[in-house]
């Protein structure tokens, strides 16, 4: 019975740490970039969404341990790609709509 919890547990921390990577700006921004671009490489991500290359660095490590990007390594280029990204779609697309019907809900209250 205790091993049930434990999955349950292990499920919603997964969860948790999936929303609050993907709900800092700049993760959400290399997200949806990987997502709409395919793969790209470190300097390739810097110059997009136009961060310095630590701050990418630690947004790109977060995403790794969320277990939403991949990457490759091949000499000293580095390349990322979103491993799931069907799942990873929907999810911000079920993100977008929230935050359109909420924003709605806003502008119908003032």
């Amino acid at each position: 019975m205790h091993y049930i919890y434990m999955k349950i547990s292990e499920k919603k921390y997964r969860g948790s740490l999936i929303c609050r990577t993907v709900g800092y700006p700049i993760s959400y921004a290399i997200v949806k970039m990987l997502l709409e671009n395919g793969p790209m490489d470190l300097e390739q991500i810097v110059n997009r969404v136009k961060r310095s290359k630590a701050t990418v660095c630690v947004h790109l490590a977060k995403l790794k341990l969320a277990n939403i990007v991949r990457y490759e390594k091949e000499w000293r280029k580095t390349t990322y790609w979103i491993k799931y990204p069907k799942e990873v779609k929907k999810f911000l697309q079920s993100c977008e709509e929230l935050v359109e019907r909420t924003t709605k809900r806003i502008r119908k209250d003032f």
